[in-house]
């Protein structure tokens, strides 16, 4: 995994953890969840613009990285149907074995489409929240979807 995003994921986990301590009030615990699954997404977009940048960048010419570098300044969200279209963009080998991957593990396709659903209803002002476990399970998510990203593109 690359460092930057091993570094991500390390620094967030730390977040996570901290919303599961026990003894911890629980409305403090429901906003650190919260929190926590707008930082899943944030994360989650990162890594993809790392992992293709890195992936595609070092291997074309100067112009490919500063059109990604605009293409990812939108700050799009990525769920895995917007993965997946992205990686079909540079190389249908790479969207195909991201939706095997995606199809043969329903749970991580769930997770994040939840996590997202969670994450807007938040930014909107909506009432939707979730608590520790939850947030636990959308970290280990996006985890694996990263780490299954950078195999493919390897």
């Amino acid at each position: 995994m690359l460092f930057e995003i091993e570094q991500r994921f390390r620094s967030l986990e730390q977040l996570v953890n901290l919303a599961g301590e026990k003894g911890l009030e629980e409305r403090l615990a429901s906003y650190l969840s919260k929190f926590g699954c707008v930082l899943v997404c944030g994360n989650l977009e990162r890594c993809v613009e790392i992992v293709v940048t890195a992936r595609v960048s070092s291997r074309s010419p100067p112009q490919v990285g500063s059109f990604l570098k605009s293409y990812f300044k939108r700050g799009t969200g990525y769920d895995c149907d917007q993965i997946s279209q992205l990686l079909y963009r540079f190389d249908t080998s790479w969207g195909k074995d991201f939706e095997s991957f995606i199809v043969s593990n329903y749970s991580i396709r769930e997770s994040i489409s939840s996590c997202y659903a969670v994450r807007n209803s938040i930014a909107h002002g909506g009432g939707q929240s979730l608590g520790p476990r939850v947030l636990k399970q959308y970290y280990n998510a996006s985890f694996e979807l990263v780490t299954h990203l950078e195999y493919i593109l390897r």
